[in-house]
């Protein structure tokens, strides 16, 4: 099967969400674990269940825009007239 395209708007939902669960986050903390930041400051702003908030913190991060290769200049990038 081939890649899954996300749109953009899921990118920048994720990136706000991953910068949530960034900042508040300890590993090794319970009372500070994915499901606690979901429950507490996820959820009530994104209504998600918390399977997918988890499918979120996996989505890889945008890629970049594709560019079109550049065509060499014919004349050499200077006009004389």
């Amino acid at each position: 099967m081939g890649k899954f395209r996300h749109y953009k708007s899921t990118y920048d939902r994720v990136k706000l969400i991953k910068a949530l669960t960034e900042q508040h986050y300890e590993p090794g903390n319970n009372a500070k674990c994915y499901k606690a930041v979901w429950k507490k400051y996820i959820y009530p702003i994104y209504p998600m269940c918390y399977r997918t908030y988890l499918n979120y913190l996996n989505i890889p991060p945008e890629p970049p825009a594709q560019q079109l290769p550049q065509q060499p200049d014919l004349f050499g990038g200077q006009l004389e007239f």
